[in-house]
């Protein structure tokens, strides 16, 4: 009996040494996302694309603009829902509907973004993105928009076409839009694992760009979308609380100067990879304007290493009239990379890795 009672006492010790599942810490889901040049006038229109594989029980498989200053998710209504149920003057149903795991309600919204408002109605589905090898899925349902118009903020123009992007994957998480502000970021609902904050981190997407379209599926792809934060990650990053500009905006900002050898612009700074210029804030009683190539940038973030690059086109860096806050767009993620961690509220940069 002594040597049993040994045998199982050396057993139970064993087991407790072995890994339990789920019990190390999981690695952050790698997203790919697609890297396109507008084939167009004007040139050097860069952008960053996540596809969206379904919607419910609805395989969708459309590329959405990659939106970190902006929160939730919109798509056209053609790459969702029978063509006859979709027109500029509305989706044509008269009562919420059922559609694959879709709820379609009568409920209409707007989403309002830098020159543009997206018009539509809000719908609710679980949603599912990313590489078909390995999708990433939020945890439940969640409210977003199913757009059947664009309309420009300065005419009123309904615009479109082929190369517009069908949507938006906005995936700040501060505020929201919509009605109460419910469309949120998607990844605020996606369940990163054990030893992971909710949240997210950009890796650098790399200088060189091709010109290439969706439709045509001919760009590539980087694996630079990185969901839930590890503390071993988080940090390579200097980080800080993130601010919000104002209540009417739902992006979170870090205080910045932008100079160009004269006297800098101060204001809360975006980092936006759906915008592909440098935005400074300009008095409103001054003209639109914008730097030629060549020009020597500096960006002093508060907290944060000094950022600087020299530009190489035209308008790469632009000055907007009564513009609120400063805007750095495209060409910072070509090497450097931002993080946010949705559970402190922070926000982090890292230059050059």
């Amino acid at each position: 009996m002594r040597v049993l009672a040994t045998v199982l006492s050396t057993l139970a010790f064993t087991l407790l040494l072995l890994p339990r599942p789920g019990s190390a810490n999981e690695l952050p889901a790698q997203v790919p996302l697609i890297k396109l040049e507008y084939p167009g006038r004007p040139k050097n229109i860069r952008m960053l694309y996540v596809k969206v594989l379904s919607l419910g029980n609805h395989a969708v498989n459309q590329p959405l603009l990659l939106d970190t200053g902006s929160s939730g998710m919109t798509i056209d209504c053609k790459s969702v829902l029978p063509a006859r149920m979709c027109s500029d003057g509305g989706i044509n149903i008269t009562q919420d509907q059922d559609i694959d795991g879709i709820k379609v309600s009568t409920q209409q919204a707007v989403m309002n973004y830098g020159t543009y408002d997206d018009y539509g109605n809000v719908a609710y589905a679980r949603v599912t993105f990313g590489s078909p090898t390995s999708p990433v899925s939020t945890d439940t349902t969640i409210p977003f928009l199913i757009r059947y118009k664009v309309v420009r903020h300065n005419n009123g123009e309904i615009v479109g076409g082929r190369l517009w992007p069908k949507g938006i994957f906005g995936i700040s998480p501060v505020g929201g839009g919509g009605p109460d502000r419910m469309i949120k970021s998607p990844l605020m609902l996606v369940n990163v694992g054990a030893g992971l904050d909710r949240g997210y981190y950009l890796s650098p997407i790399g200088a060189n760009w091709k010109v290439c379209t969706n439709e045509d599926g001919n760009c590539p792809q980087v694996e630079a979308l990185h969901i839930g934060v590890p503390a071993d990650v988080k940090k390579d990053f200097k980080i800080q609380r993130w601010k919000e500009a104002d209540r009417r905006y739902n992006f979170p900002t870090i205080d910045a100067c932008i100079s160009w050898g004269s006297e800098p612009k101060c204001r809360p700074t975006l980092y936006d990879t759906g915008n592909s210029t440098i935005m400074v804030s300009a008095d409103a009683s001054q003209p639109y304007s914008s730097l030629g190539a060549g020009a020597k940038i500096l960006v002093k973030a508060d907290g944060q290493e000094d950022w600087s690059f020299k530009t190489t086109y035209n308008p790469e860096v632009e000055f907007i009239p009564g513009l609120p806050h400063n805007i750095v767009g495209i060409r910072y993620f070509e090497k450097n990379s931002l993080l946010l961690d949705f559970e402190t509220k922070q926000i982090g940069l890292r230059l050059g890795n």
